[in-house]
């Protein structure tokens, strides 16, 4: 029987990081988490607050996106405007109709055990950015943590209102200026420069809009894979939790973890049986196996597990009742096999040290094909090929992602900066010492941003207007349906750059098609209003008569659409002052 190994330990920080800012001098000692409801995301948050000492002075905000029905072909634009569609439908209907229960993608409050957060509130940029000038000199400076795509807009504005009281890290690449945000981390394969068989795979016309346009800067700090909540601490915590049950267990002791197929890693029962099939393979070298799923593993994948495996002595399933034995896992595990598709499970695993199998890395594309390319690299994994003998060990150094990043080291850019010193480990060798980190502060984008949500508001209401119009006209409505197909089109271009606020091109190209646009309905508005002038007065040269006393709904309808007409027209105009002075600003 081998003797359990756990990773070497990282002394956590002693002491309290400190923020430099302009003479304000402070020492942290609260810290705000922002999260999107998605655990893979808020574990990250929090294991990098774990690693700078924080843990249980710490409070947890949610941004949440509204779901159901007509929500769930909105996911794909900025959370704030997507709630204000969702509030304009819900006054346009007077009803919920649009909201029925989620898909259940969502998850549940995370608990954080003792020291665990029981309310979770809803995340608002004004009221953290009030608390952490209010409570600056009593407190200290706030530090702000996100992760997730939903919380970058909350963050970054944030830092705009409060800059000398909040120090804010992003976790993941936001996919904007990274000025925003005093710290970035991010894993290295999310820079396709650093990846050519990614950029390989992304045309070279949508490169620019669906990966950084920003080199990694000095306000970058780059992990291999994700950051997480497996610690020494934590992991020394669940070997004791979690002794009696799998301590006496055959050695070794082989855990899978199956994940669930992604855009990126697509997989179906086949895998399912594949992994079976292998597994069955290397029992006889098995001392015990135990097979856990993830919140993502379809039910049909699933069963493929307990129809196989489920009758042999050796192998146990965890049906997801009771506590989830992860970091009991984590702990007590000889070896580990994991589905390529989650980038948490194996950050997780190979901050063990222990071996770790994938299966399914072929199948893996874009940016996610990098990652295990890095990890074998590495010598973290190895594929999966179910002829291995598991009772066989080998080593590789951990990856420690998470204290890395709390211990990053001198960075400075710009001439105004902001800087947080961390104090160091608490050994005899380091103690007293400090790592300090000096970043720029950000630049304000807010009014960019502001500006674009307005665009994209007046060409929903052109729209109405257009169609409106194009309904009701008469001579000019093939028009009025052109310009009306025109503003639906030009939709997505106005979303990109209020998710892109310095999308100079894309503004520049609106621009252009607006004034286009505001050409073809000032026509069909000036042919309709002289439509509706001789119904109502006639033409006595020509010998046309005032039609209106006759057919009056014929000219209550047309004079309603000329005022549609002139409406768009007004809007037109709004939105090429408002591209103009958008531009202006760049």
């Amino acid at each position: 029987m081998r003797p359990i190994r756990l990773p070497e330990v990282t002394i956590g920080i002693s002491g309290s990081p400190e923020i430099f800012s302009r003479g304000i001098h402070g020492v942290i000692k609260r810290a705000v988490i922002i999260g999107n409801g998605f655990a893979g995301a808020e574990n990250q948050c929090i294991g990098l607050v774990r690693g700078l000492g924080l843990s249980g002075r710490h409070s947890l905000y949610r941004v949440s996106r509204p779901s159901g029905g007509i929500n769930d072909w909105l996911h794909w634009i900025p959370v704030s405007l997507h709630k204000k569609l969702e509030h304009l439908f819900r006054r346009i209907h007077g009803s919920l109709r649009f909201r029925i229960p989620a898909k259940g993608h969502r998850v549940n409050p995370i608990s954080f055990g003792q020291n665990g957060i029981a309310d979770i509130l809803e995340a608002d940029a004004n009221h953290i950015a009030n608390m952490a000038r209010e409570n600056l000199d009593k407190d200290g400076p706030l530090l702000v943590v996100a992760s997730g795509r939903d919380t970058i807009c909350v963050s970054s504005t944030i830092k705009r209102l409060a800059p000398e009281c909040v120090f804010v890290v992003q976790i993941q690449h936001p996919r904007t200026h990274l000025n925003r945000f005093d710290l970035v981390i991010t894993p290295r394969h999310d820079y396709y420069p650093l990846t050519p068989h990614a950029q390989k795979q992304i045309p070279w016309f949508l490169r620019r809009w669906i990966t950084p346009r920003e080199p990694p800067g000095r306000n970058v700090v780059l992990t291999i894979g994700a950051l997480h909540q497996a610690d020494s601490a934590a992991l020394k915590k669940a070997a004791s939790a979690w002794h009696d049950e799998l301590a006496l267990l055959p050695k070794p002791l082989v855990v899978v973890n199956i994940g669930g197929p992604s855009r990126n890693c697509r997989y179906d029962v086949d895998l399912a049986n594949q992994l079976a099939c292998m597994l069955q393979n290397v029992l006889p070298s098995c001392g015990s196996v135990r097979i856990s799923f993830s919140r993502r593993t379809p039910e049909k994948v699933s069963k493929v597990f307990v129809k196989e495996l489920s009758t042999n002595p050796k192998v146990y399933i965890w049906n997801g009742e009771g506590p989830n034995p992860h970091l009991g896992h984590l702990a007590w595990a000889d070896a580990f096999v994991i589905t390529a598709d989650t980038v948490s499970m194996l950050s997780e695993a190979c901050t063990t040290g222990k071996p770790v199998y994938v299966i399914g890395a072929e199948r893996c594309t874009w940016k996610f094909a990098d990652f295990q390319k890095s990890l074998q690299e590495r010598g973290a994994t190895r594929p999966f090929t179910g002829k291995e003998d598991m009772s066989q060990s080998w080593s590789y150094p951990p990856l420690n992602d998470t204290a890395e990043a709390a211990h990053v080291k001198k960075m400075k850019s710009g001439d105004h900066s902001t800087t947080i010193d961390v104090a160091g480990p608490s050994n005899s060798s380091t103690k007293g010492k400090s790592t300090t980190v000096l970043v720029a502060a950000p630049k304000a984008t807010g009014m960019k941003k502001g500006m674009a949500i307005a665009d994209f508001v007046l060409r929903l209401g052109a729209i109405i207007a257009a169609l409106s119009a194009a309904a009701t006209m008469g001579t000019s409505d093939e028009t009025m349906a052109l310009v009306s197909g025109y503003l639906v089109l030009s939709l997505p271009f106005s979303i990109v750059t209020i998710v892109r606020p310095h999308a100079s091109g894309i503004k520049l190209f609106l621009v252009i098609m607006d004034t286009v646009a505001l050409t073809l309905a000032t026509s069909a508005a000036a042919a309709a209003a002289a439509i509706v002038y001789l119904a109502h007065n006639g033409n006595a040269s020509s010998n046309w008569l005032a039609i209106c006393n006759q057919f009056t709904d014929f000219c209550q309808n047309v004079s309603g659409a000329v005022v549609a007409a002139f409406v768009s027209v007004v809007v037109f105009i709004c939105l090429i002052l408002l591209s103009a002075l958008f531009l202006r600003k760049h």
